[in-house]
């Protein structure tokens, strides 16, 4: 039975109905005297950097050498490993060998995926390497923080990439994409709701001060015909705030960047369930085509990150499990616990893309349109060319 009290479905009506009429006011009042471009994001993954040097050990290895190295930790010598791995993880009676309940707690064999700290930390290896994609989150250049390969700004934070740049699935050079996050992302476009990004500013063509923010689509992710986000596609601005992010941003030289604050997405089980950054920032370029790449960061909860990997476990996520947790909880940088001071937030960056779109209120306001690059003028051939090809006719 539907309820009209405090909390309940009427209440819940009239606060979408006050936010979205406020988002409407918000972009009404803006778009008189401003521009606004609307974009869907068709892409957000780690941001990796593979670098001869990163990883001097040889790295952690994909799933045939994280297996193996579960197998000799369960007691197997090489050659069984090596049997078990060629016999689709069957031992030489013919039984599964379930590498997932390798931990104990209370003398009970349990599944590392959800208690990754009953099991013993294997001390994967992490990056070394002088360059990582990220922000100088803390405005300091502290020892061992790593420069940006494009902009050279020192001092960048991303421990995240600190934690997973030495598995094979993540050493990769941009714009490849880690397996297992373009596996889900792909598979999550056709059922989760668009993300959607604007920008609103006096002349988006020129430098100077500009408005970027942040929703949830209602409608899913319209693509076209090589997979990726249809451009000048539609969608309906979800009015819910949990999604709802706004930064006072600025473009210079074809770069959109924005002032540090706390950005939300609620996402889905089969990707991120939420992405969420507090000390946000954003480096986007504005590329001829309309469309926008580059990078989103910030400090990010390190347990909703190991939620991605465990739902898929060591098969799909192609990480140890245990191993991720454990240098998760020791590099993790940001936002102590008040009652064990340990960490709850790691550094990191992510690499997105995104397609210009047509944003609307549920009352079909057009908000932000797609930008759409000026035709360029046909190049006019020269006067003796003309001639010539006159002359052949």
């Amino acid at each position: 039975m539907d309820k009209c009290g405090p909390g309940g479905s009427s209440s819940h009506s009239l606060a979408v109905t006050a936010i979205s009429t406020a988002l409407v006011s918000l972009f009404t009042a803006a778009s008189a005297s401003a521009e606004s471009r609307g974009y869907a994001i068709s892409l957000i993954h780690t941001a990796t950097y593979a670098d001869k040097g990163n990883c001097p050990k040889g790295g952690n290895g994909g799933v045939v050498e994280i297996k193996r190295k579960i197998l000799h930790g369960l007691g197997y010598s090489d050659e069984q490993a090596t049997q078990i791995l060629a016999n689709n993880g069957m031992d030489e009676k013919g039984e599964k060998v379930d590498l997932k309940k390798r931990g104990r707690l209370n003398g009970e064999l349990v599944d590392v995926h959800s208690f990754p700290n009953s099991a013993p930390d294997p001390q994967i290896e992490t990056p070394q390497g002088r360059f990582a994609y990220g922000f100088n989150l803390d405005g300091a250049v502290q020892p061992g923080s790593f420069e940006d390969p494009d902009t050279h700004e020192r001092g960048v934070d991303n421990q995240m990439w600190r934690v997973l740049g030495c598995y094979a699935v993540y050493n990769v050079r941009r714009p490849v994409v880690p397996y297992n996050e373009y596996i889900a992302w792909d598979t999550a476009m056709d059922a989760m709701p668009a993300w959607l990004l604007s920008i609103s500013g006096d002349d988006l063509s020129k430098d100077g001060d500009v408005t970027v923010t942040f929703d949830r689509s209602l409608n899913i992710v319209m693509r076209d015909a090589r997979g990726g986000v249809l451009p000048g596609s539609s969608y309906t601005i979800d009015a819910d705030p949990r999604s709802h992010s706004t930064f006072k941003g600025s473009i210079k030289d074809r770069v959109l960047s924005i002032e540090p604050g706390d950005f939300s997405m609620q996402g889905e089980s089969q990707f991120y369930a939420v992405l969420r950054f507090s000390k946000a920032q954003l480096r986007l370029k504005l590329n001829p085509d309309g469309s926008l790449s580059g990078l989103i960061g910030g400090y990010q909860p390190w347990l909703d990150y190991y939620h991605y990997l465990a739902i898929r476990g060591e098969e799909t996520g192609q990480v140890d499990m245990p191993g991720v947790y454990y240098a998760m909880k020791r590099y993790a940088d940001a936002d102590p616990d008040p009652a064990t001071g340990e960490n709850r937030a790691i550094s990191a960056a992510y690499y997105i893309e995104a397609a210009p779109a047509f944003l609307t209120t549920l009352d079909r306001k057009t908000v932000a349109s797609a930008y759409e690059p000026p035709i360029e003028p046909r190049p006019q051939a020269a006067e003796g060319a003309v001639q010539k090809d006159a002359s052949l006719r």
